[in-house]
């Protein structure tokens, strides 16, 4: 079944799938190349009960279970124990999907046997490995009438017998329950451990044998609700600090939200009217301005609750344009009103008599607002915000907005059976209260005297006690501080069928949860885990409509109702993964699954595909969360885990997960941290809750779980795959000053003082240019790096020592005592060693690796290349005298530069490999590389162009100006005490270096000249313009990404040319680029740019291929990295990992060392909203290396798209937003390139429709004809190369070539 609904921008054509609870139970067919895991399960969690007779097991068609084994498949005894007394003349029988369970046909299914105890048994013989689903029928004598049987209600029991060790399993089954699995003689289905993800555990006590009381549970949760609130169900609608009421003290339900943090007054008991509107408070409005000064100034004059929600009305709807608040608005009522209902800050009678119809009024104008946000801006800050400050609000039901709401109290007030001096402090502390100044402290009050009353059993008439119970949950509903299981019961009058059934499905798996206590078991979590999913789903079809102007009053209501249900299953959720992963952990959490088979996945994956869910619902990057969702699918499909290369292809996603998690509470940091913060010292709210405000959001944030989740995943690869989280770009020693940094960027290392310095930074785009940076000696970057990017180039270029860490803990642990101090890094190929200067204890050890094994340079210190002094041998050039194009074959190093002379070289060399081609009688097949046409503007147009503009003097006295300050900061930063200028000369730079900038974009070149260009290309092309400038592409300076190239250029269009040859010759003069050569030691003036213009194409994949080991220099070995889209992805320093592989050179035998996991790749797109749909379609080689026939390898997965098992989702929607516009799925449409390309845009990758992703023969290939490439340009070259290229529609291309570095 399928919902629809939005979820990104607007709220209208899209879809949401509500998870068939059969997705967790299907079998796959891997694809070819991975016959040794066809037997491998999948997410496997019991199927649903069917609509009709809820006991009956569920068998699906397209789901069932189908195990084909080999004759010689070894068989296990599987024993069947069930302790449960029936009737005289009654018993029990098994049945099942097998034949010897009967096939599901009760009167072919074995008997069980009674015996002492109560405990009836039965046996069978299964082949090793297989998996069974089965339920237990009680029956009269040997009557098989299906009228006569008792089915065990709840889901069908499903294990997974032991692929080997193991000759006989014991199933111990608790009717209606779950089941216990014990193995012998070698017990790795132990009941310790969780061999099939589908077995029933047994509770913490049964498992250690334990016996603990019902009591001593309960102690134990509270015990454990103090210490961690998620440990006992307990969770907020949004933060741990903020939120209000719950009065249901069930310790496993969602119920307990989070005003059991209650900061506010304490409840006295009056005996008559002592309410107070004195305040103690301060509002100091010093240095505010805009919302904040408004909101201080507002609530200086805001005493009551009604006060209060009237001031946030007036901020987010009377004041904000076209009643549309804006994000830092959202922000500052958040965090004020969250402040309001923990009494954080202090509702007091302002007096007169109020009753709460007039705060149910100013809350349904304020949802309106709410709702149109949420609606018009999902995916954003503001959406996330207003979604989660409804909860802020009460409810504005037909009950609350009549003129006297919540009279039940009075009534009690006037009761007869109670004594006198109850009567009067329920008037006078409630009722009196609630009807003249409601707030939230009413709630409080409420839930103090309901203790009181109930603390002595029989002591107050039960009528009395029914009463009070009813008027808490009344005033709960009022607050909104109900429960997910009474809010869903609210909404079923108004569902259909359909929805109906999924929320009851839900409540009851809910109420078996809740009733199990600590008693219940993983699968029992999951179920209702994924119910919270469903349910999400269905509310947010429901929400999906949107919201019209003139909605009626009771319209709004419903849908208050609906949000609030929403965003409490949300909740829910977080309780559940909480309660998850703290019973993984229990098991032995990482280590467990570091050690069990493809069936111990199972689960841990399956939870963690449905906190990606509840993320995508939240609207935040609903493709991103998609194409996670599918890939963990298919990595689960495809099992394998306890290999090397199958936990590195989970690990990838998996920190791609961790990226997402990352970015979220990012998010939640950036926009609540800073009103918290203001608002805090401005109110005097106690500053550990103001400082601690986003943090709690976070830390009660699905997110949350889902980081703590991946981690403990992530750990789970990283010892499977014997990795570390390190990894080494360049190999080296460095010694220096330990300092952490946002970015290289000039200023990071003036807390150095003239010292050495290592830094710790925490991004990197790529463009950093390490050699200007003076006394920088290594590097240590807080995420991953292509090794083969450009920064990555100039790193082992310029001898700087770089590693980067993804793992924020393990830095943390490390590093973090070690800022400021200084310290020794020995990076090697295979770890990274941190020492405190001058001793010889290992502070950080990686990989036990040896500071002598394997680093390219042990003795590098950063580096040492001092300004002024050059080693690079700049070419002599021939200028040009006159404005003009010249083809690409005619290129020369001496007239364009080595890059454009090389690409003309390529060109020659490809018209070879297609005339081999032709001649071997294979002519059908694609030549080893080809390479694209193009041509050149020589060196000397640019000084033409300045000279017929009458600029070149004014150039010439610029240049020499930004030339001599370039130096000065160079030494300035190999100098000691050099704070004072360095920033000051680099403004200077920067000022000179646009002035430069602004005279070349003035230059007109003349039009005949940008004509010619367009007859140099096919009608209806694009070409890219790129720099060739002398000083680049040398051996010693390569120039990696100094200067620029712009892409999707129209050849026919004068106007777009000019203004990208204006960008490639103004690049030449940059800042940065003045500062790396003038560390390099290269004069302003011998430096000269040609302008390269070639064919563009719209590559599956890009590739950059180092000839020797880049870290090593070892020429055994080759190693490329591939990434999906245009190389830029590669060549920038975009977060993620590419595809590394290592082909041993003698051998062609080729190692995956990484799998690709970047979020996005760079597209060039079609005006229409052409969404690129690749398939990269990699041509096989032979031993030669030689190109045959390309052919592409099944997909994994059909029908449902890449989702497969885990979406009902036809191949066209998606879950979270329709149409998968800017995201890459796979099938072949690189033809779609041409003519109508006009721009490069950002679309999400799902690998797991990249065969290079799942097709380890797709990865060999690939692999062998690069090193083949590799091999004839380093001949043809005459050393290591680094080379570019990319994979159009099967076709390779080589683009680039230069000395390797």
């Amino acid at each position: 079944m399928m919902i629809f609904s939005a979820i990104n921008t607007p709220l209208t054509k899209a879809t949401y799938s509500i998870y068939p609870r059969s997705i967790f139970s299907r079998r796959f067919t891997p694809p070819a190349g991975h016959a040794r895991h066809s037997n491998l399960g999948s997410l496997k969690i019991a199927t649903h009960l069917p609509g009709g007779r809820s006991c009956l097991p569920h068998v699906a068609s397209s789901c069932s279970r189908l195990n084909v084994y080999a004759a010689s498949q070894p068989q296990v005894t599987v024993r069947f124990v069930l302790a449960r007394r029936v009737d005289f003349g009654k018993s029990h029988c098994l049945v099942g999907d097998i034949s010897a369970l009967g096939s599901w046909n009760p009167a072919k299914g074995p008997n069980m046997t009674w015996g002492d105890g109560d405990k009836w048994s039965a046996e069978i013989s299964v082949p090793a490995g297989s998996t069974l689903e089965f339920k237990v029928i009680e029956k009269e004598g040997n009557n098989d009438d299906d009228n006569s049987l008792v089915w065990e209600p709840n889901y069908n029991h499903a294990i997974a017998v032991p692929d080997s060790g193991a000759k006989l399993v014991t199933v111990t089954i608790r009717w209606g329950s779950g089941v216990k699995l014990s193995t012998s003689p070698e017990d790795k289905g132990s009941s310790s451990g969780f061999t099939s993800s589908t077995s029933t555990l047994s509770p913490p006590a049964e498992r250690s044998g334990d016996l603990i009381s019902e009591p001593d549970l309960a102690v134990r949760a509270a015990t454990e609700a103090a210490i961690d609130p998620s440990s006992s169900g307990s969770t907020s609608s949004s933060s741990s600090a903020a939120g209000v009421l719950s009065m249901d003290n069930s310790f496993m339900t969602e119920d307990r939200l989070p005003t059991s943090q209650w900061s506010g007054r304490e409840t006295v008991f009056m005996q008559k009217n002592d309410h107070s509107g004195e305040r103690s408070g301060i509002w100091n409005t010093s240095g505010l301005d805009g919302i904040a000064l408004k909101l201080v100034e507002g609530d200086r004059d805001a005493p009551s609750w009604l006060n209060k929600l009237s001031l946030a009305k007036t901020m987010l709807v009377d004041d904000a344009p076209m009643w549309r608040p804006d994000q830092d608005t959202l922000a500052h009522a958040f965090v004020y009103l969250s402040w309001v209902a923990t009494g954080a800050l202090a509702c007091v009678d302002a007096g007169g008599h109020r009753r709460p119809n007039h705060h149910a009024d100013i809350s349904k104008i304020t949802f309106r607002t709410l709702e149109w946000v949420v609606g018009e801006r999902a995916g954003q800050p503001d959406s996330l915000v207003a979604r989660r400050l409804q909860t802020r609000l009460p409810s504005f039901a037909a009950e609350f907005t009549q003129s006297v709401p919540l009279t039940r109290i009075r009534d009690i007030a006037h009761r007869g059976d109670i004594p006198q001096h109850i009567k009067s402090e329920i008037k006078h502390t409630i009722q009196n209260k609630l009807h003249r100044n409601a707030g939230p402290e009413d709630l409080v009050a409420t839930e103090a005297l309901l203790a009181k009353v109930t603390a002595n059993e029989g002591e107050f008439s039960s009528d009395f006690i029914n009463e009070m119970r009813i008027f808490l949950v009344e005033l709960r509903e009022f607050f909104n501080a109900g429960g997910l299981s009474d809010a869903l019961r609210g909404i079923i009058p108004v569902l259909d069928d359909a929805g109906t059934r999924i929320v009851e499905r839900f409540l009851a798996n809910k109420e078996t949860l809740d009733n199990a206590g600590y008693h219940a078991d993983d699968n029992a979590i999951m179920d209702a885990l994924h119910g919270t999913a469903s349910v999400r789903a269905l509310l947010a079809a429901g929400l999906s409509s949107g919201l019209r102007n003139d909605a009626p009053d009771r319209a709004l209501s419903m849908r208050q109702k609906w949000r609030l249900a929403e965003i409490r299953a949300e909740d829910y959720a977080f309780v559940l993964l909480s309660r998850f992963i703290n019973n993984l952990e229990e098991r032995g959490g990482a280590n467990t699954l570091a050690a069990g088979s493809d069936g111990t996945w199972g689960l841990p994956l399956g939870a963690l595909v449905i906190a990606l869910r509840h993320v995508g619902l939240c609207g935040f990057q609903p493709a991103e969360c998609m194409a996670l969702e599918r890939e963990l699918a298919t990595w689960q499909r495809l099992g394998g885990f306890q290999h090397r290369e199958e936990a590195l292809r989970l690990r990838a996603t998996l920190h791609r997960t961790q990226r997402l998690a990352e970015a979220y509470c990012q998010l939640l940091l950036d926009t609540l941290s800073g009103p918290a913060a203001v608002l805090g010292a401005a109110l005097g709210v106690d500053e550990e809750c103001s400082s601690v405000f986003a943090e709690s959001e976070i830390r009660a944030n699905v997110v949350f779980q889902l980081s703590k989740l991946t981690l403990l995943l992530q750990r789970a690869t990283t010892q499977v795959a014997q990795t570390t989280p390190w990894d080494v770009v360049m190999a080296g020693n460095a010694s220096g000053v330990l300092l952490e940094a946002a970015t290289l960027d000039p200023g990071c290392l003036e807390k150095a003082q003239g010292q050495d310095a290592i830094v710790l930074v925490g991004s990197a785009t790529g463009d950093e240019e390490l050699g200007s940076l003076g006394f920088l000696k290594g590097v240590i970057l807080r995420h991953t790096l292509p090794h083969l990017s450009h920064l990555g180039v100039r790193a082992r270029q310029e001898k700087v020592p770089f590693v980067t860490c993804d793992d924020d803990a393990e830095i943390e642990n490390c590093l973090r005592q070690l800022v400021g101090k200084k310290i020794m890094m020995k990076a090697v190929v295979d770890g990274v060693v941190f020492e405190l200067a001058g001793e010889h204890n290992k502070l950080v050890d990686s990989n036990n690796s040896s500071a002598e094994n394997g680093s390219a340079d042990s003795n590098s210190n950063g580096n040492g290349t001092a300004a002024g002094s050059s080693n690079n041998k700049i070419a002599a050039v021939k200028k040009v005298d006159k404005l003009s194009f010249i083809p690409l074959e005619a290129a020369t190093v001496e007239t364009c530069g080595s890059k454009a002379a090389v690409c003309g070289e390529l060109l020659h060399l490809a018209s070879e490999c297609a005339a081999a081609l032709q001649t071997s009688g294979r002519g059908d097949g694609s030549p080893l590389f080809e390479a694209a046409n193009g041509v050149v503007l020589p060196f000397g147009c640019l000084e033409s162009a300045l000279e017929a503009n009458k600029k070149d003097k004014e150039f010439a006295e610029l240049l020499s100006k930004a030339e001599s300050v370039a130096k000065k900061v160079v030494t300035s930063a190999s100098a000691s005490n050099n704070n004072n200028t360095s920033t000051s000369m680099t403004a200077e730079l920067a000022a000179l270096t646009a002035e430069l900038a602004s005279i070349i974009t003035s230059l007109r070149i003349p039009q005949t000249i940008l004509l010619t260009l367009g007859g140099a290309f096919d009608p209806g092309s694009t070409i890219i313009v790129r720099s060739s400038a002398n000083v680049e592409d040398l051996v010693g300076m390569s120039g990696a990404g100094l200067y620029e190239s712009v892409p999707n250029i129209n050849p026919r269009d004068p106007e777009a040319v000019q203004s990208a040859v204006h960008s490639v010759w103004a690049s030449l003069h940059t800042r940065r680029a003045l500062l790396a050569r003038a560390a390099a030691g290269v004069e302003a003036s011998s430096a000269d740019m040609a302008v390269l213009c070639q064919q563009q194409f719209a590559p599956e994949l890009s590739f950059v291929l180092h000839t020797a080991h880049p870290i090593t220099r070892d020429t055994a070995s080759l190693v490329a990295e591939v990434a999906p889209g245009l190389g830029e992805t590669l060549a920038s320093g975009t977060r993620g990992s590419a595809w590394r592989l290592e082909v041993e050179r003698d051998t062609g035998n080729v190692k995956t060392l990484a799998f690709a996991n970047f979020s996005s790749a760079l597209l060039p797109m079609s005006s229409k909203g052409f969404s690129s749909v690749f398939s990269p379609t990699i041509d096989s080689t032979n031993d030669a290396g030689l190109a045959t026939t390309g052919s592409s390898l099944p997909l994994p997965g059909s029908g449902s798209g890449a989702l497969g098992s885990l979406s009902d989702v036809e191949d066209d929607e998606n879950e979270y937003g329709g149409k998968e516009e800017n995201s890459i799925s796979l099938t072949t449409a690189a033809a779609a390139m041409a003519a109508a390309i006009d721009t490069v845009i950002p679309c999400v990758v799902d690998y797991s429709q990249q065969e290079l992703s799942w097709s380890e023969d797709v990865r060999s290939a690939l692999g062998k004809r690069l090193a083949a490439v590799g091999r004839l340009l380093e001949s043809e070259f005459d050393g290591p190369q680094d080379v570019e290229g990319c994979v159009v529609d099967g076709r390779l291309f080589i683009v680039q070539t230069r000395p390797q570095p």
